[in-house]
């Protein structure tokens, strides 16, 4: 479905365009509603990419402005997307529009006016459009990214850890699955275990360093660390648990017990606000810490 440029590309970035739709809405309903379709798919497009930029859990050389390039990519990869003619996704929207306009106005169902049956919208999704088509001048906002599916081997991860993360968790006031996230994080789903040199697994899931108060047994590896916004490669010594309930309740401990990390305490579910107090009390020297850990620990909030 060919869309003309005139309002339908410049509201993604131009809010003010709006005024323009309702306009084209009183001279031309039915190319308002294409235009209306094809912004929905852009702001979709949108969302998925940005979502999926959130979500890139073992990015860690990445930096905040590598970040802002990768927007503006994004943003120019939706544009010619859609001004290429889409994914198909605008005219699905634009047919079923259309179909609602019709009912509304005859209570005649869209079967009996020749259009082809489709399936029906999600209720949040339809009172978006709806608030486009009436054209009321004002601005909808874009929907919120849909959670990012965990993939199956990542699931034996968060099944393995769960129940050892309750306890620790009611202790720190949070959601369990707020720290399977952050175990998540910086282990890379367990994929980036830290060992001893004979092979033993240190259960060191929170890539917590051992440190001079530290009296337990610890062992030395690779770690990367940020300095003024640039990642590189050092040895760190870490600790070393005997078993996973070890390293959870060593976690838990840690928290609590440290004035830098009180705000990050009792946020229940708050996925946001839990990561954002753990960099800002230093846990990580990631400038993006707190934003990767809020994207995993929300998908399995979702789950």
């Amino acid at each position: 479905m060919q869309v003309s440029r005139d309002a339908s590309n410049q509201l993604a970035i131009d809010p003010n365009a709006t005024e323009r739709l309702s306009s084209l809405a009183r001279s031309n309903p039915k190319e308002a509603i294409r235009q209306v379709a094809s912004q929905f798919e852009a702001i979709l497009l949108n969302q998925m990419m940005a979502s999926m930029r959130s979500n890139g859990f073992d990015g860690e050389e990445d930096s905040s402005e590598l970040g802002t390039y990768r927007g503006m990519l994004d943003q120019q990869m939706v544009n010619a997307m859609v001004q290429g003619g889409g994914t198909g996704l605008a005219e699905m929207l634009a047919r079923q529009i259309e179909g609602v306009a019709r009912i509304d106005k005859t209570a005649t169902p869209a079967a009996s006016s020749g259009m082809l049956p489709l399936p029906a919208l999600p209720a949040a999704t339809a009172k978006a459009i709806r608030q486009y088509t009436e054209a009321a001048g004002t601005a909808t906002a874009a929907p919120a990214p849909a959670p990012v599916a965990i993939p199956s081997e990542r699931q034996a991860f968060v099944s393995t850890l769960l129940p050892h993360a309750g306890q620790a968790a009611e202790r720190l006031g949070v959601a369990p699955e707020l720290l399977v996230g952050h175990a998540a994080l910086e282990s890379g789903w367990g994929s980036r275990s830290i060992r001893h040199p004979d092979g033993r697994e240190s259960y060191n899931l929170f890539g917590i360093k051992a440190g001079g108060a530290w009296r337990g047994e610890s062992v030395a590896t690779l770690t990367t660390e940020y300095v003024d916004g640039k990642a590189r490669k050092q040895v760190e010594s870490f600790r070393s648990y005997p078993s996973l309930q070890a390293a959870f309740d060593d976690y838990a401990k840690l928290l609590e017990g440290s004035s830098r990390y009180q705000r990050a305490l009792n946020q229940g579910d708050n996925a946001q606000g839990f990561a954002v107090a753990l960099q800002q009390g230093g846990y990580a020297t990631d400038p993006a810490y707190a934003r990767k850990l809020a994207g995993v620990a929300q998908s399995l909030l979702a789950r």
